[in-house]
């Protein structure tokens, strides 16, 4: 099966949209280019439903709660939803022809959330020439081509894609999900119902043939059928022991881990001792932080800040009274002399000053213009000796800068201080608040008593197994002694023949099943092996390489086999890319081998991957198949940090691209305004090296895309 096109109709926000896929085995990959949100996992499951229908789709509480069409539909209103895919399907006689499925189903929004459907109308019909042959059971059409419960196989979503190799599940359900994955896809699992109807015939004849032998056979044939249902229980016991077993184990294994993340948290008390600390800390930085403070409010409060301020100015002034000083202006001591004179009648140069005299009233004249003079000449005076003073005390104008730049030095040390301490402080309170002292307790506890538990159930299923053994060995007894007594007594030679040739038919067929399970798995384990050290870029010779090899076991186990013959647990010491790595390997080795044609559609495969890791894996995933490999069909959906690095790759493997973008991203993303009321996916031709008006975004230059006029829109 390759799928041709799929045309969506309101399938959430895609109203009308039509995706065009290659079927070229010269160019097998089909790139969807979409950033998140733009309708990636919209086209995912819109495929998926149209060929599963509800089932196909991630379950809910319950179906009622998972609605198809978009929440911008008017309540009440019913809405088609369709989707159409189109498909070749080459049949056993090498035989290709065309088909359409169509699944359609009305869904009504109403005013409280719920939207309830119809039945779905699934239609599927050959194209030919002359016309649409509907074709009937169209869903067993499907099952058939892909089987749903295989479909993890064919459509991925990337965050799931570890789900083989994942500890989302436990470890024998992991089990259980490789062995039918190869038993369905290798056709092993016919097999095995044909080995289960010989096992019935063989019991119907052999149970006829011990009634024809007499009484005595025939009660030998109850004890052994007695033995055989014996033994059923037994193994069904053991069954229900080994589920158990597994199920302590994986418990144990979990609270192992999740005790040691506890304790890698780091310990109570230390942490306690270091949060003390840091609070320590932090209150030293405040007290820091307000003696800077205080030392600025204290410059701002003194003659510093005034030299600062008017520094200039008053060197101006204190020239000034300085040449006043040196022309005798100030200081003003002549009036007290002029007067004392007076009172004596006789200048200091010995003229008479008596009253009446010419000498006497120019005296008095001057007299009288020093007193008018005295007050401002006293200030001038005070003034002078005040700055001789500021002089003296060493006053200096860049004073007030250098306490400033030491506060804010200060200031900011402290605050730096405190942001720094801060995130500590957060660090570690954050860290106690991880680590739950009961909860440490509590497991400490609980592994102490799965431990026994454990032990007795290896015990007890050791006592299953040797009364399974016991009832076994009577039961081969029992069957000879019957063999014996059959054949003295001679029974019916028609029905013996018919049994022996049953019992022929049944040891060949489980032979059969055994030999081409475990070459099957055997050629599937070593392709997985070539293709994951491809991917990874692994030498199993080198002496410090990690990955030695990668196997699959007796119980469908995948093992990654590191140094000195240890195993890495594919949980969590594999990282992520490794991951999804080993995952695509064994899906791409499982499908070599069961030589099946079908699409591989994976959403955001490359997370997490890059560099030489992420080349090998796209060049592994998407290069044409070779030799006698069927032709197949890959399909990925990107976005464009996924596209980085790869680029090239895809340009030669790819045979149809395709950009879907959402309007919603108007215009914190895109670039256009598309117009409409409502949110719509669509999908233009872009390549991955393309923008139009369609999926242009703010940030394609840092991609380097070329800008298409041309725009066509589906």
């Amino acid at each position: 099966m390759l799928i041709r096109s799929a045309h969506i109709r309101n399938f959430k926000l895609m109203r009308d949209v039509t995706i065009g896929f290659s079927a070229d085995p010269a160019r097998p990959l089909s790139v969807i280019r979409g950033e998140n949100g733009s309708g990636k996992t919209t086209l995912l499951y819109a495929m998926l439903w149209g060929l599963y229908g509800m089932d196909g789709l991630p379950r809910p509480t319950n179906d009622k709660d998972l609605r198809l069409t978009s929440t911008y539909c008017p309540t009440g209103t019913p809405v088609l939803v369709e989707v159409e895919i189109i498909f070749d399907h080459t049949d056993d006689m090498g035989l290709t022809s065309q088909y359409r499925l169509r699944r359609m189903v009305f869904e009504t929004p109403l005013p409280d959330g719920r939207c309830p459907r119809g039945q779905d109308d699934v239609k599927l019909f050959l194209l030919a020439p002359e016309g649409d042959k509907p074709m009937v059971s169209a869903a067993a059409w499907v099952e058939h081509l892909i089987p749903h419960r295989l479909s993890d196989l064919f459509f991925t979503n990337g965050d799931d894609i570890q789900k083989f190799i994942s500890g989302r599940v436990h470890s024998h359900e992991r089990q259980d999900k490789v062995h039918q994955a190869i038993r369905e896809l290798l056709g092993i699992e016919q097999l095995t119902a044909a080995v289960g109807d010989l096992k019935y015939v063989f019991g119907n004849l052999k149970r006829r043939v011990s009634a024809e032998s007499g009484y005595d056979a025939q009660e030998l044939e109850d004890i052994c059928g007695d033995l055989r249902r014996q033994i059923a229980e037994q193994e069904n016991i053991r069954s229900v022991a080994e589920t158990r077993q597994k199920g302590m184990e994986t418990q144990q294994h979990e609270w192992e881990r999740e005790l040691h993340q506890l304790r890698g948290i780091g310990d109570l008390d230390e942490l306690n001792a270091r949060i003390t600390t840091l609070k320590s800390r932090m209150s030293e930085c405040r007290d820091r932080e307000q003696a800077a403070f205080g030392a600025m409010r204290t410059a701002f409060r003194g003659q510093p800040l005034s030299w600062a301020l008017a520094g200039a100015q008053l060197d101006q002034g204190r020239g000034k009274l300085e040449e006043l000083a040196h022309r005798g202006v100030i200081p003003n001591n002549s009036l007290q002399v002029l007067e004392d004179r007076l009172e004596e009648g006789e200048c200091i140069c010995g003229s008479d000053l008596h009253p009446g005299t010419d000498l006497r009233q120019h005296v008095e004249r001057l007299l009288a213009e020093q007193r008018e003079n005295s007050p401002v000449a006293q200030r001038l005076t005070e003034l002078r000796y005040d700055a001789r003073g500021l002089i003296a005390a060493g006053a200096d104008a860049g004073e007030f800068a250098a306490i400033r730049d030491a506060a804010l030095a200060a200031y900011t040390a402290a605050r730096d201080e405190q942001i720094s301490i801060g995130v500590e402080l957060k660090q570690a309170e954050a860290a106690r608040g991880r680590i739950d002292d009961s909860r440490v307790r509590t497991l400490t506890e609980e592994l102490a008593a799965v431990g026994p538990k454990i032990t007795d159930g290896i015990h007890e299923l050791g006592r299953i197994t040797e009364r399974i053994e016991k009832l076994g060995r009577e039961l081969e007894e029992n069957e000879k002694k019957l063999d014996q007594l059959v054949k003295k007594r001679q029974a019916n030679r028609d029905l013996i023949t018919r049994r022996d040739v049953a019992d022929d038919l049944r040891v060949l067929a489980e032979k059969v099943q055994g030999r081409l399970e475990g070459e099957y798995v055997a050629r599937v384990s070593a392709r997985l092996q070539e293709i994951f050290l491809s991917i990874v870029g692994a030498d199993p010779d080198a002496r410090l390489g990690v990955f030695r090899g990668v196997s699959i076991t007796e119980n469908f186990d995948i093992v990654v086999a590191s140094q000195n013959d240890t195993s890495l647990d594919t949980d969590y010491e594999l990282n992520g890319a490794s991951q999804r790595a080993l995952t695509l390997a064994f899906i791409w080795s499982l499908m070599e081998v069961a030589a099946i044609t079908a699409p591989r559609l994976i959403d955001t495969p490359l997370g997490m991957v890059s560099g030489g890791v992420k080349q090998r894996m796209v060049s592994t995933i998407t290069h044409p198949p070779t030799g006698d490999e069927p032709p197949y069909q890959v399909i990925l959906l990107l976005t464009r940090s996924e596209i980085m690095e790869v680029g090239d790759l895809l340009a030669r493997h790819a045979g149809a691209f395709v950009t879907i973008s959402c309007s919603k991203d108007y215009p914190a993303d895109l670039v256009y305004d598309w117009a409409g009321d409502e949110p719509v996916i669509r999908a233009c031709p872009c390549t991955h090296e393309q923008s139009c008006q369609i999926c242009a975004r703010h940030l394609d230059n840092a991609h380097g895309l070329a800008f298409r006029d041309s725009v066509t829109a589906t």
